[in-house]
């Protein structure tokens, strides 16, 4: 089984607020959470608001719902509105207990989505990789001189020089040729890694390991 992008589980109502913005800002989607906003019936508060460079999608808005009973109707006919009275072209409500059946029904045929938060998570999962990878690969990316003898220069260094430069490909080497290794496809496959003796079962864990090293 492939591993999850992440297995953060958000604990309140704010925390589900949060981490969907978190997420979709790293996804790529510049995202602000609470957002008060202009709508054709006057200014709301929603609790994500996403803007994207995107001609098609160009703006989508975020509901929260960390209830313990699931999300009924009434609540995704009163969203489809804030969505159409908003301009957005998407809408999507992330619960953490799930929805009535007449909810799924209210919603169907709509531009609204009704997701749980592991359900939310997979619909930006490729994205997400996407844009972390390339931030991660660009952080690496001045390593790349140290990992190869002949692009430097060791036997005229300085002994000074000389054990800098040791120091620095026993920091970062494994790692480094561990990044190199791990391309775009390879991530969306794998169930787990370890780099350096630290195992990894989830891919934002995985990324915060390089970027600390890196």
């Amino acid at each position: 089984m492939p591993m999850k992008i992440t297995k953060i589980v958000p604990s309140d109502w704010k925390d589900l607020q949060d981490k969907v913005c978190k997420f979709l800002n790293e996804a790529g989607y510049p995202s602000e959470s609470p957002k008060e906003i202009e709508t054709v019936r006057g200014k709301i508060e929603v609790d994500v608001f996403s803007k994207t460079e995107n001609e098609i999608l160009r703006q989508f808005i975020c509901e929260c719902k960390f209830w313990n009973a699931p999300v009924p109707k009434e609540k995704v006919h009163a969203f489809r509105s804030v969505v159409s009275d908003s301009g957005s072209m998407l809408g999507i409500i992330i619960s953490k207990n799930g929805f009535q059946s007449g909810a799924y029904e209210a919603a169907n045929c709509t531009n609204v989505l009704l997701k749980s938060w592991d359900e939310f998570i997979c619909l930006i999962d490729k994205q997400w990789i996407k844009e972390q990878y390339k931030r991660i690969k660009t952080l690496a990316h001045c390593l790349g001189v140290y990992t190869d003898h002949l692009d430097v220069p060791f036997e005229k260094l300085t002994e000074e020089k000389k054990r800098k430069y040791i120091s620095i490909t026993t920091t970062y080497l494994r790692p480094y040729l561990a990044f190199r290794e791990l391309e775009y496809k390879r991530i969306i496959e794998i169930d787990s890694i370890t780099v350096n003796g630290d195992s990894f079962d989830a891919i934002d864990n995985l990324f915060l390991y390089f970027e600390k090293v890196f």
